[in-house]
């Protein structure tokens, strides 16, 4: 379960919660497919480290308005 960063400031950042897991999903996956011996092969992880780079602003999530 994901605590750190908390959902509300992911949820702030990128407008809404279904938005936050796609964005997060989507780099986690990137991670894992891009650098795979960082992660050891955990996907929680990849989801922890997209998240924490999505509350530090270096990945964003692109609106379609």
């Amino acid at each position: 379960m994901l605590f750190e960063p908390p959902i509300d400031l992911l949820t702030n950042l990128i407008g809404n919660r279904y938005a936050v897991a796609v964005v997060v999903g989507a780099r986690a996956k990137d991670l894992i497919n891009k650098i795979p011996t960082m992660l050891n092969g955990s996907s929680n992880m990849a989801i922890e480290y997209a998240a924490n780079e999505v509350a530090r602003g270096e990945v964003i999530g692109v609106s379609s308005k």
